[in-house]
C-alpha cells in the first residue's frame, strides 16, 4: 500500500516500501535484504531522503511506519549465504525519539525477527548534523535489544561524518546517487576510508550496474544493495525472487 503525506507547501508524496538484495561484497553472494522507501511525486520517482526531509516530524513517523509495516508483514522468506539472513530496516532518527513510535518499530522488528529468522540490522536516517554525539549514543543503547547492529545512513560530507563518529556505530550507509561516479574504485576507496570514522562496515545502496558492483569491491566495501529494477539486462545476472532478488513486499 502506498503510504501519501502533504509537505507544509502541499505537495503531494507517495512513498511505497520495496526489498532489495543485499550481497556481502568480498564473497559475492546474497546476504540479506533491505528495507527500502521508493518516492514518487507528480508522478516522478525521486529520492526518498530528500522528500522525507520535507515533510513534519508527524509526518515522518508515519511514513516510516507504514513502510515498516507494509514492508514487513508480508515478507516472507528471505536469504543470507547460509546464515541468519541480514535484514535491514531504515527510521528517521525523529521516529526513533519519540518512545510510542520507537516502540512500535521495535515491536515490528521483533515480529519480522521472529518470523524470518532474519538478524535485523537498523539504518537511522536524517541525522542532523548538529545533533549532541550523546544523544545518537543514547538512541543506539535503547534499540540494542533487537538492532544489535546500528548503521547510520549519511551522506558524504564532513558534517554528517562528525555528527556520528564515536557513537558505538557499526559502519555507515551510503546512497551510490550521491557519489560522483559509483563505478570509480578509486574514489569508492576514499569513500570507505573517510567513513571508516564511523564504524568498520559499510552499506553502499541501490547500486544499478555491475561495474559499481566491481569498483565497490574493489574499494574494499562490505555489502551492496542492488537496485535490480534500473540494472535493466544486468539484472539477469544477479539472484532472482527465489533467491533473494529485488521483489515489492506483495511479491515476496
Amino acid at each position: 500500500m502506498t503510504i501519501s503525506a502533504i509537505t507544509p507547501k502541499g505537495q503531494v508524496l507517495s512513498f511505497d516500501p520495496i526489498l532489495r538484495p543485499v550481497m556481502a561484497l568480498k564473497s559475492g553472494a546474497t546476504r540479506g535484504s533491505a528495507l527500502d522507501r521508493v518516492m514518487r511525486e507528480d508522478g516522478e520517482e525521486k529520492p526518498a531522503g530528500s522528500g522525507l526531509a520535507r515533510l513534519s516530524t508527524y509526518d515522518i513517523e508515519q511514513v516510516d511506519r507504514g513502510i515498516l509495516n507494509e514492508g514487513l508483514s508480508p515478507a516472507k522468506a528471505l536469504h543470507g549465504e547460509g546464515r541468519s539472513p541480514l535484514l535491514f530496516l531504515p527510521a528517521a532518527f525523529c521516529t526513533l525519539s519519540a518512545p510510542r513510535a520507537r516502540r512500535e518499530v521495535l515491536e515490528m522488528a521483533k515480529d519480522a525477527q521472529r518470523r524470518l529468522n532474519a538478524r535485523m540490522v537498523l539504518e537511522i536516517t536524517h541525522l542532523d548534523p548538529g545533533l549532541p554525539p550523546s544523544r545518537l549514543v543514547e538512541l543506539v543503547g535503547q534499540v540494542r535489544p533487537v538492532f544489535s547492529v546500528v548503521f547510520a545512513r549519511i551522506k558524504v560530507e564532513r558534517r554528517a561524518i562528525a555528527a556520528v563518529t564515536g557513537c558505538a556505530l557499526a559502519g555507515a550507509a551510503v546512497e551510490a546517487a550521491h557519489i560522483n561516479d559509483p563505478e570509480d574504485a578509486e574514489l569508492l576507496t576514499r569513500v570507505r576510508l573517510v567513513m571508516a570514522a564511523v564504524g568498520p562496515r559499510m552499506l553502499l545502496h541501490n547500486v544499478r550496474t555491475t561495474a559499481a558492483i566491481n569498483a565497490a569491491h574493489s574499494a574494499g566495501i562490505s555489502y551492496a544493495s542492488l537496485d535490480l529494477t534500473h540494472m535493466g539486462g544486468e539484472a539477469a545476472t544477479w539472484p532472482s525472487n527465489e533467491s533473494g532478488g529485488e521483489v515489492s513486499p506483495a511479491a515476496a
